[in-house]
């Protein structure tokens, strides 16, 4: 399952990265003028069905439980206890503090693939993925890794060895069944899985070895990766900062690719009015200010954004970061 530890290699030097992606439907001076319509055809298509698709999911949240499992999934007082006796209005709205989503992803982690491999279809996240995770170079950890729908991406050649870690036993079970499929590709690198928390500074939250997890965790990385993960950590910035913390040095690169706030108003009142059954559906917190995150004062100190792009009326973030340089 997991082979010896091997030994880090050292840092690996990033060449300078592309501020942003291409631009969409760029075209050369002698190209049809038939292709502006078409692309322009093809974004509009693309918008219109994304923002149908989040309306549609917002109904389909709304609807997905009973209520035994609507009273199940009640958010909690100070003490854990159970907010009962009110009805569905009077209830408190969700946070981080008074909802735990960790008994969710017990629930979704073995339909989980099939439940957003549509959405992720429609949406063009496969291009993001791999636009993203082809650029993991040296030593790399992936946090927060789900169900493993990165593995496709990877470019093994670049990657001297991958720790791939979730918080979420049941999903990183996936994500190991998973890999089976790729275990050729991989056939030269050193892969572990290990459950870990990466908002409390990747802490082994379980593990049949606990030595074999403690080295695994407390090598430094020459990439880091994080593919919607932020949207589901109880602390985000803190998250973040582990990232940073996990890096060799600022040469190292944090990628990133998270969704959350819109540029709109119109499409975060959407998301505001509906995270509650999102997040009991999904343990998504899909409405965070994702680049706002950079502005926390811990974040600020540690982490320096490279390059960013926002996508999908600014709902999907893709970054490139470092550590900050130490003066």
């Amino acid at each position: 399952m997991v082979k010896p530890v091997a030994r880090p290699s050292a840092a690996f030097k990033y060449k300078p990265l592309a501020t942003k992606p291409p631009a969409a439907g760029h075209q050369g001076k002698k190209g049809p003028r038939l292709a502006p319509i078409v692309m322009g055809g093809a974004v509009l298509y693309v918008a219109a069905t994304y923002v149908s698709m989040l309306v549609f999911k917002s109904k389909g949240d709304t609807t997905a439980y009973t209520k035994d499992q609507q009273q199940s999934h009640q958010p909690q007082d100070a003490d854990g206890s159970k907010v009962m006796g009110l009805r569905s209005d009077q209830l408190p709205r969700l946070t981080p503090d008074n909802y735990d989503t960790s008994r969710i992803w017990g629930t979704v982690a073995n339909s989980y693939d099939k439940e957003i491999g549509m959405d992720e279809t429609v949406m063009g996240m496969g291009v993001l993925r791999w636009w993203l995770v082809s650029q993991a170079k040296g030593d790399v950890l992936e946090v927060a890794a789900g169900t493993g729908r990165n593995f496709g991406y990877y470019r093994p050649s670049q990657v001297a060895s991958l720790v791939v870690t979730d918080d979420h036993a049941s999903m990183l079970s996936q994500a190991e069944a998973k890999f089976a499929q790729y275990k050729e590709k991989f056939h030269d690198t050193f892969v572990a899985f290990q459950t870990a928390n990466v908002d409390q500074h990747l802490h082994a939250s379980q593990a049949d070895n606990k030595e074999q997890a403690s080295q695994d965790l407390s090598r430094k990385f020459d990439t880091v990766i994080d593919t919607f993960g932020l949207c589901s950590c109880h602390d985000p910035a803190e998250a973040l900062v582990a990232m940073a913390d996990a890096c060799k040095s600022s040469e190292s690169r944090i990628l990133l690719l998270e969704h959350g706030r819109s540029h709109y108003d119109w499409l975060n009142r959407l998301l505001d009015a509906n995270v509650d059954k999102h997040v009991q559906k999904w343990g998504c917190w899909w409405n965070r200010g994702i680049m706002d995150l950079f502005q926390d004062d811990r974040v600020k100190d540690k982490v320096e954004v490279l390059s960013s792009s926002r996508w999908h009326f600014g709902t999907t973030c893709y970054i490139v970061a470092r550590p900050k340089r130490s003066e």
